[in-house]
């Protein structure tokens, strides 16, 4: 539900960060995700959770953690130089990472052991144990990173204006759009293709996309590395090509064995995640050291508007396609869609390696 939320509040959500107090908002989102999780346990005690409960506090609580997620991105660059911004992001990235990897699996056992509205209850008192350490942060916004108070809508012109305008900001958030978009699309027919195409189950892809995460923490872990020798534009170049090698893995031949099949796929996934990791990485950092931190909420409300816009539509015209064409067409056809990246993007990403 997230990609819609963006969708819907991100433009006015990034206009108000830009005029407020960016940890505060990291503060109050926080708490408000975990009381939000906490309702679940507490109506299902009384008896009197059902769907309307659901929605509301599924609603609820991704709105929060939309406005977490602009938040952090604008307070980063505050608490941290231009210089470490990578590194920030990198160490960032690879804890996220960890923590679902080992979250989902955490979260299957707790379930079987102490129920789901026990397990959901858990969840809610680790929001408030990220809010102390978030708590502890001690540090002053300097007074200009928080701006006088305009309208609104003009604040949300200017980010729009300031992305469209920038042909870096522009191009990085039109590939990343793309990328969400066939991304979306393809993981919509994924499971079902290799399923009914290769004979996958539900064990074989559970390790499939458990292994395949370490891709995307490898990734995250050289990122900075591998931007300092390749240079920001080719590693985001590199980044998308080995996403599309990932997904076109799903072509091989050799799917006669389980096996084989079963390892490639794997390492698809693993490909794709150090791609998708390696691309977040390198292009947030580039739109946080080039964007003036007064505007930056308003700039990267806008790229997340084009950006996760995009993924509700790939996963309708997803599920179409793969209806109508087919499921093995439909993956070509979305795997194909990764490598569609023009020159004014590589144009630009190497002109700010020189301009770095």
């Amino acid at each position: 539900m997230q990609p819609f939320h963006f969708f819907l509040f991100s433009l006015i959500a990034g206009a108000w960060i830009d005029q407020s107090n960016k940890r505060s908002i990291l503060l109050v989102t926080n708490l408000l995700t975990g009381l939000c999780l906490l309702v679940i346990p507490i109506f299902a005690f009384l008896n009197a959770l059902n769907f309307y409960v659901f929605y509301i506090v599924v609603f609820l609580s991704a709105t929060f953690s939309m406005m977490f997620e602009l938040a952090y991105l604008s307070f980063v660059p505050i608490i941290v130089s231009r210089e470490d911004l990578y590194r920030a992001n990198r160490n960032l990235e690879v804890s996220r990472s960890l923590s679902q990897i080992f979250g989902q699996s955490i979260a299957g056992f707790l379930i079987n052991i102490l129920s789901a509205p026990i397990s959901i209850m858990i969840d809610s008192i680790s929001y408030f144990i990220s809010l102390f350490f978030m708590w502890k942060i001690k540090m002053n916004e300097k007074r200009e990173t928080v701006t006088e108070n305009i309208n609104i809508f003009k604040r949300i012109l200017k980010g729009l204006k300031v992305l469209i305008n920038s042909r870096i900001l522009l191009s990085i958030s039109i590939s990343t759009a793309i990328l969400n978009f066939c991304r979306t699309a393809f993981e919509t027919i994924y499971i079902l293709y290799i399923v009914r195409n290769v004979g996958m189950h539900a064990s074989q892809i559970g390790l499939i996309y458990g292994l395949g995460s370490i891709g995307g923490i490898i990734g995250a872990y050289f990122s900075e590395f591998i931007s300092k020798k390749m240079g920001i534009g080719i590693s985001i170049i590199g980044a998308t090509v080995l996403i599309g090698v990932g997904g076109i893995v799903v072509f091989t031949p050799y799917f006669h064995s389980k096996t084989i099949a079963l390892i490639l796929l794997t390492l698809g996934q693993m490909l794709s995640g150090f791609g998708n990791m390696l691309y977040f990485v390198s292009q947030v950092s580039l739109r946080q050291a080039i964007t003036p931190l007064k505007i930056l909420g308003s700039v990267n409300a806008s790229n997340r508007f084009i950006t996760r816009g995009a993924m509700p539509l790939g996963g309708v015209i997803g599920g179409v396609l793969g209806s109508y064409l087919g499921l093995k067409m439909s993956l070509f056809i979305f795997a194909a869609g990764f490598f569609s990246f023009n020159r004014n993007i590589m144009y630009h990403l190497n002109l700010q390696d020189k301009e770095s």
